[in-house]
């Protein structure tokens, strides 16, 4: 009966830790971000506003909603978010499609970057996206290229 109550003993004391342990990472979490009010929306074809912006050391991510408040229908555009540090620097950019827009019609958007010390963003309308690069299909085509020429 002893080694009972020291195994639930010890299985409580774990429980305990865990949870505690769990409470104290997300409120480090919590802390560790900051929100961004400091930002520019440069889009005048739609109504973009953001809903939740927030940014640590490391990471951030932004949370909104694009309206359209044209009579058309807008199609195949992009948000082009662009990241900002405090020396006015485009730390990168990410983009979110907008594949069909009706008039009056709401879509929600969210951006997660992993850029270090941004400070604030931008958002533009563009009509393209760049062309993401496949890195091992490079690094294949260049070692075929490299290989057929000896």
């Amino acid at each position: 009966m002893s080694r009972m109550k020291t195994f639930f003993t010890y299985f409580i004391l774990f429980v305990a830790f865990f949870v505690f342990s769990n409470i104290m990472i997300n409120a480090f979490l919590k802390v560790s971000y900051s929100d961004v009010s400091n930002y520019d929306i440069d889009v005048e074809e739609l109504f973009v506003d953001v809903t939740e912006a927030r940014v640590s050391q490391r990471d951030g991510y932004i949370y909104g909603i694009v309206k359209n408040n044209k009579e058309n229908t807008i199609e195949n555009k992009y948000l082009k978010v662009s990241m900002i540090d405090k020396y006015e620097n485009v730390l990168g950019e990410k983009y979110v499609q907008i594949d069909k827009l009706e008039p009056e019609q709401l879509k929600k958007f969210e951006v997660k970057f992993s850029y270090k010390n941004v400070k604030t963003f931008k958002i533009e309308l563009t009509d393209t996206k760049p062309e993401e690069i496949d890195f091992w299909e490079l690094v294949k085509q260049n070692a075929k290229d490299l290989f057929s020429k000896k």
